[in-house]
């Protein structure tokens, strides 16, 4: 029994560790992203393959609007560079929240253009709001997850 339990308690750690190869969040001052406020990340790629890249925006309750226009720009280390508009929904026409947590809720989009391929090495990621709002309130976190797609 007490193998059994073992077993069970590795299975379960194993299963829920994340494939990410790198994952970061960028706190805002104020709990607001400035139009003209650009997040960027720099991710060390380990190998060149299929990857996910996620955007992720962590609010408050105070959020604004019922989704959030971004603009995420790839850079990758021979200077090529790929643009993509994201539209989060953040919320349910009927004002019901769509992320996940308590008073601070986390939302998740993947880029469209999931899987993409991403070389080894230092790759950048830029990130500006998209909205035609100066000031998007409510903005606790912006951030970014990439997970490497592995064959199986």
């Amino acid at each position: 029994m007490k193998k059994y339990i073992l077993f069970l308690g590795v299975l379960l750690h194993t299963a829920c560790q994340s494939p990410a190869v790198f994952e970061q969040y960028e706190e805002l001052s104020g709990e607001s992203w400035n139009r003209n406020h650009i997040i960027e990340f720099k991710a060390q790629i380990p190998d060149s393959g299929l990857y996910n890249v996620i955007l992720s925006i962590r609010h408050t309750t105070d959020f604004e609007t019922a989704n959030l226009w971004s603009f995420i720009s790839t850079r990758t280390p021979d200077g090529r560079t790929v643009k993509d508009t994201v539209n989060l929904l953040i919320a349910e026409p009927d004002g019901r929240w769509l992320g996940k947590g308590g008073s601070i809720k986390t939302v998740e989009q993947p880029l469209k253009r999931n899987p993409v391929v991403l070389p080894g090495g230092e790759v950048s990621f830029s990130i500006e709001q998209g909205m035609r709002i100066e000031e998007m309130q409510g903005v606790k976190n912006v951030g970014i997850r990439i997970e490497q797609i592995t064959e199986e």
